[in-house]
């Protein structure tokens, strides 16, 4: 079985200073360019499934890549992103002054992270991984699947894959909007393909690649 994990494209909530986990925010202008540019990649691939969270930016990124087939998306709560609790929807400045140590461990160990009335990223993997076992349990063995997602469900998903702790999914660098990660399901083990595919995107309407905080994470990321 070949899967293909997307990242939804560039939302309003990846370009403003604000928490957006569950917050349902679009795709922004960008990301709708984007997202569109993503079918290119899936243009010569004959899927047999297409899942996508249950919220509207990956249902949109699935929908500009994929167009005509929205009536067939299964929409997976597991897949959504993470709930960020009273963070959610409040710009960075507010949280820092609100819950200040509990967030700076979300910006240096998130393995540790717990926001309050939220979830932290053990519960994330957890759902994740029960998806994506789902996923593959209801489908034949030979079939291709999309799942389109979030960064922070990628994330636990790759430490999974790669057997990592979650201490280091912080060196985990965060894939680009509207990516293309390839896990291969054969005799009951996963395997990472290619990851963080973007090939289908001009570098300049890139979102990480082109933020401050991207360029220098891509630096320092081991993974």
């Amino acid at each position: 079985m070949i899967i293909y994990l997307v990242r939804h494209a560039e939302s309003t909530g990846n370009i403003s200073p604000s928490f957006n986990g569950r917050e349902d925010v679009p795709l922004s202008e960008n990301g709708m360019r984007q997202a569109e540019l993503l079918g290119t990649f899936f243009k010569d691939k004959k899927l047999n499934k297409i899942y996508t969270s249950m919220l509207g930016r990956t249902i949109q990124t699935a929908d500009c890549a994929l167009p005509g087939l929205k009536d067939t998306f299964i929409n997976e709560e597991n897949l959504n992103e993470i709930n960020g609790g009273d963070w959610e929807g409040r710009d960075y400045e507010d949280i820092f002054k609100l819950w200040g140590d509990e967030f700076q461990k979300w910006r240096e160990l998130p393995h540790l992270a717990q926001p309050p009335n939220g979830e932290n990223l053990y519960d994330v993997q957890k759902r994740a991984v029960k998806a994506l076992n789902d996923i593959v349990l209801e489908n034949p063995s030979d079939s291709s699947i999309a799942i389109f997602s979030h960064g922070a469900v990628i994330k636990t998903l790759i430490a999974y894959i790669r057997n990592l702790p979650l201490e280091e999914v912080k060196d985990i660098a965060w894939y680009e909007n509207s990516s293309v990660t390839e896990i291969i399901y054969e005799d009951g083990k996963y395997n990472l393909g290619f990851y963080d595919n973007h090939d289908h995107l001009p570098d300049h309407i890139k979102t990480v690649a082109n933020s401050d905080w991207g360029k220098t994470e891509k630096q320092t990321c081991r993974y």
